[in-house]
């Protein structure tokens, strides 16, 4: 039986709650000594429904305004300030769990201590381009990063991702967390760094399966790879890396995708899509640049 702490943030999307919470009960092997919810204040009748809930299952909760919240930060301070199991899974709301083993092949690695990071692969089964990005990211093999692997496989040594993933605890607080960074996004990726040069490693484990799927407009898309953009401009410990995969190749990988499945919607929305990423991405590298002088 694995021990564990839950840790979510939380920011409207009550509708997501209860069928997360419910899958939650039927992991196999698992028990769950607390859930926190990082709440991000809304300030609307959503917010008050997602109190009520968290008083009605007796989660553990804390909130912050929207000028408060961090990725880093806020999620830092659930680990270390409201969690107490030595295995912490952190999770977004909007993903689904596909069967009842998620957790337990999630976490197994962290318990034996052959890894103090892990995170799940994600598929997604709206007809988008999201469901090939996915593909490409979230093999079907597992595998095991150490830092002897960061030269060969470069930036892409760093990729996690904190929509469905597990913490060694004792190791976070050792490390100090995210290092204090204040990163409104890509922290999973800047822990996966902290990690690795510390000596530790991490796992992708291919056999705990996540559902994440967004259906994001271009306006959506656009300011989401800006802010990748500025993150990459603005946090110089990434600058070394090469992108072994670039935007490129995984662009033309999604067309060549959708033609081989004659995914008409795909197709359609290729051109823009990419664009919108391509040109998000440009601007916020220019203004990172901007604002670091």
């Amino acid at each position: 039986m694995y021990n564990v702490d839950i840790v979510c943030p939380v920011y409207k999307g009550y509708h997501y709650l209860e069928p997360l919470y419910e899958s939650f009960k039927i992991q196999k092997e698992i028990n769950i000594n607390k859930i926190v919810f990082a709440i991000t204040d809304s300030k609307d009748e959503e917010m008050d429904k997602i109190r009520e809930f968290v008083k009605e299952k007796n989660i553990t909760s804390f909130e912050v305004s929207k000028e408060e919240f961090s990725h880093s930060l806020t999620r830092q301070k659930a680990i270390m300030e409201y969690c107490s199991s030595n295995i912490v899974i952190m999770i977004s709301q909007d993903i689904k769990l596909t069967n009842d083993e998620v957790f337990k092949n999630l976490v197994k690695d962290i318990d034996s201590g052959k890894t103090v990071y892990n995170y799940a692969r994600q598929i997604c089964t709206n007809k988008s381009i999201e469901k090939y990005i996915r593909k490409k990211n979230y093999p079907t093999e597992s595998y095991i990063v150490s830092n002897e692997d960061v030269e060969r496989m470069q930036l892409m040594a760093f990729f996690a991702s904190d929509a469905c993933s597990a913490y060694n605890r004792d190791v976070f607080i050792k490390l100090g967390g995210y290092g204090d960074f204040n990163l409104m996004m890509n922290e999973d990726q800047m822990y996966s760094k902290i990690i690795l040069d510390n000596g530790y490693k991490k796992k992708y484990c291919a056999d705990a399966v996540v559902e994440h799927s967004h259906k994001y407009k271009l306006k959506q898309l656009y300011k989401r790879y800006y802010e990748a953009g500025k993150f990459y401009a603005e946090v110089k410990v990434f600058d070394n890396y090469k992108s072994t995969d670039s935007g490129m190749k995984l662009a033309f990988y999604v067309l060549g995708q959708a033609l081989k499945h004659f995914d008409l919607p795909v197709l359609f929305r290729w051109l823009p899509d990419m664009t919108s990423r391509y040109l998000g991405m440009k601007k916020g590298r220019k203004a990172g640049k901007k604002n670091n002088g």
